[in-house]
């Protein structure tokens, strides 16, 4: 229809949804019927063509055990049982699904339906496992799979047959949508849930064209041994935490395999079975924490284009019969790390990069699209303390890892590379030679390279469990000598991670121009850095990082500002998140010229800034120029806030600081709700919420602290701690 603005019609809301349902059905309010009335409709989700009918079918049955059986089919569609339901919801969501104007984008959403009820569905997996199945003609790369299963996602999505996730990667498929595509589907076996803990009967395999046991709770699968299913092309089964083990016969009669994952389970081995998958296209083994080795005869895998090792792993080494898959587009490994000693009794050797990658393996995957190569291990005192979080060392023998840089120059269709490069002259060589990079005019769809060599462990908050996209990690660098690799790919990173640099004295050493496509920023550990960005760089150049959204300064001693300098309109202009970590040198975090551009701020972190006075420094001539326009009809909005978006600030241990916005009374925080303070002495006043009569914070929900630094605080007017005293949550010290 060509409009101008598109509307998105809401579902009704939970109490909107049981308002309308105990209209049509009076009996849903008795005492042994309520609480399976609610659950029926939150099955509903929303939908009010499904609260009416599913409503009318019931409207007059007090039986509980009618009620509970209707709960059961909607948990265990297909449910045509229920009254209505075929002929009224199915028959009008049906509209929209004969509508699609081929078969591809019907099953495309038939598939959908093997994801658990309300799973956030990745929109490359999806794509990645269609393909795999061999429903997209004419696409022979992964890169043309992601992008037309993106295409055909965008049209489900505009057919409100499919919904968008948290953010673009995602999709969700509304409850009573997945009850429709079960009932539609043919030869789909799904039983999702911690609730399955046992695997379907062997019949029920027998015709089964796809099966998902997503998210179960199956510790074994020994009640099948061997289960007849020769039509199967999909078999789901990752993310059953309890699952130990597979019959050594079990994927015997499943030649039709094309797609298997057993990712995030607990198994410790693969059957031999599995060697016999000859059909298989897909393996997806992420997350297999007691998986340690990955047999040699993979090399039988012969169709096999995807091979998912990734995330954290066991894995020690690749076999080289993994040479063999000459198919491969991609390939993701995780191996473990393990610190090897004298006292091990292991060869040291064995955990070398020769072992771990054999030499003329690369050379061979002629069609690799996609490679990960890293090494994480597991600290435990970490993992105690941050769940899931992991040590990351590099432990690459460096001139074996040259030998493999040489190799990945020859691969010429990588669009998606996460390599190490122990100098920054091996990513100087790869940069000049790689085939790939001379192939694309577009750079790398994602990378993540870590450059530079580190003599110790760091805990690593850039989790490889996480989309990486394209990340810089540059790691005990000394001087600029080969810096235009660094340069180069910075400019093509969203995500930049500076530690340990010896000699940088500013982070626009690098280039202010090479920062344009960053996201993300993290400066940490570089003893000599005084500054951020210096004043006489900016005149000369455009916006400073126009589309950063978070920056991470953490251990810097000689840090005394994070910018000299006035900033150009729209520099820093979506900055969202600022955290400050061990700053010893820095007396104020910001200059009010500086703070006026970071209009989308919302969380403010400083923590252990042993010399921090100030958060917001006001100069006398800004302060006066400030207050006498306060009451300026035309600039009073402008002038007054400086922050619209400041949502959280969170100070710990500042032993010296004492104001954190002096002047504050002429500013207002329309955003923030929540402070929160500790183990700052000096720190006597919250002048800066209030303008001498008024609470100038008219969101603010929370202040925490100690109890007696509470009682401590100076007020101007007794009432406004009357008035901020339902909002402090305090704590005793």
């Amino acid at each position: 229809m060509e409009t101008d603005k598109e509307i998105q019609i809401e579902k009704v809301s939970k109490e909107e949804a049981w308002s309308l349902f105990t209209e049509k059905v009076d009996v849903a309010m008795s005492p042994d019927i309520e609480p399976l009335a609610r659950d029926i409709i939150k099955k509903c989700d929303g939908l009010p063509l499904a609260i009416i009918v599913i409503g009318s079918s019931l409207r007059k049955n007090n039986d509980v055990a009618v009620w509970k059986n209707t709960l059961e089919e909607l948990e265990s569609p297909p449910t045509s049982q229920i009254t209505g339901m075929e002929k009224v919801v199915f028959s009008s969501l049906r509209i929209s699904y004969d509508r699609l104007p081929n078969k591809y984008e019907k099953n495309l959403f038939l598939y959908c339906s093997l994801y658990p009820e309300d799973c956030e569905i990745v929109i490359t997996e999806l794509a990645e496992y269609y393909w795999l199945e061999g429903n997209m003609e004419g696409v022979d790369s992964i890169e043309k799979a992601w992008n037309k299963g993106c295409h055909m996602i965008s049209n489900l999505v505009n057919a409100s047959l499919l919904e968008r996730g948290n953010d673009e990667k995602h999709i969700k498929m509304h409850d009573m949508l997945r009850v429709f595509a079960l009932n539609e589907a043919s030869g789909f076996l799904v039983k999702t849930g911690k609730h399955v803990k046992h695997p379907p009967e062997e019949k029920e395999w027998l015709q089964s064209q796809k099966i998902s046991l997503m998210q179960c709770s199956l510790d074994s699968l020994l009640e099948l041994e061997r289960p007849n299913c020769r039509t199967l092309s999909t078999l789901l089964l990752q993310d059953n935490d309890q699952l130990t083990m597979i019959p050594d016969p079990f994927f015997e009669c499943m030649h039709s395999l094309r797609i298997l994952d057993l990712s995030d389970t607990q198994i410790k081995s693969l059957p031999s079975s599995l060697w016999n998958l000859v059909n298989l296209r897909g393996l997806y083994l992420k997350d297999c924490l007691k998986l340690e080795e990955l047999p040699f005869q993979v090399g039988a895998l012969k169709q096999l284009e995807v091979l998912h090792l990734g995330g954290n792993t066991a894995i020690r080494y690749l076999p080289r019969e993994v040479g063999k898959l000459t198919r491969l587009k991609r390939l993701i490994v995780g191996f473990q790390y393990r610190n090897c000693s004298q006292n091990d009794g292991e060869d040291t050797k064995e955990w070398n990069m020769k072992l771990r990658v054999p030499t003329g393996i690369i050379p061979k995957l002629q069609y690799l699209e996609e490679l990960s190569l890293y090494v994480r291990g597991f600290d435990e005192e970490t993992l105690r303390n941050f769940e899931r979080v992991c040590v990351e060392k590099e432990q690459w023998d460096d001139e074996s890892m040259e030998v493999v840089v040489e190799e990945l120059c020859r691969l010429e269709h990588l669009t998606c590379l996460d390599a190490y490069f122990p100098k920054v002259k091996c990513l100087e060589h790869f940069l000049r030679h790689s085939k790939s990079v001379k192939a694309t005019s577009s750079w790398f769809r994602r990378f993540r390279f870590r450059v530079g060599h580190e003599e110790k462990a760091h805990a690593c908050y850039d989790l490889i469990g996480q989309e990486w996209e394209r990340r810089l990690v540059y790691k005990g660098g000394l001087g600029m000598s080969h810096a235009a690799a660094i340069m180069e790919t910075l400019a093509h990173s969203s995500y930049f991670f500076l530690q340990d640099h010896g000699t940088a004295r500013k982070l626009s050493e690098l280039g202010l121009a090479n920062m344009n496509e960053l996201k993300e920023c993290r400066v940490e550990s570089c003893e000599k850095m005084e500054t951020l960005f210096d004043g006489d760089e900016l005149q000369e150049a455009c916006a400073l990082l126009p589309i950063l959204e978070t920056l991470q300064i953490r251990l810097l001693p000689e840090l005394k500002s994070l910018c000299d300098g006035p900033l150009l309109p729209g520099s820093l202009s979506k900055l969202r998140v600022i955290t400050l970590y061990r700053c010893k040198n820095l007396k104020k975090v910001f200059q009010l010229g500086i703070i006026r551009r970071l209009c989308s701020l919302e969380s403010l972190y400083v923590t252990r800034c042993e010399k921090m006075e100030e958060i917001i420094e006001v100069e006398e001539e800004e302060e006066m120029s400030v207050a006498s326009h306060a009451y300026s009809v035309v600039s009073c909005n402008n002038d007054r806030v400086i922050l619209p978006n400041i949502k959280r600030i969170e100070l710990w241990s500042l032993p010296e600081l004492v104001s954190i916005c002096r002047g504050s009374s002429n500013f207002e925080w329309p955003s923030l709700q929540n402070i929160k303070i500790s183990r700052c002495p000096k720190l006597k006043s919250l002048s800066f919420l209030s303008n001498g009569t008024n609470i100038v914070a008219p969101a603010l929900k929370k202040i925490q602290g100690q109890s007696s630094w509470w009682e401590a605080l100076e007020w101007e007017d007794n009432d406004i701690k009357q008035q901020l005293q339902p909002c402090f949550f305090g704590w005793g010290g």
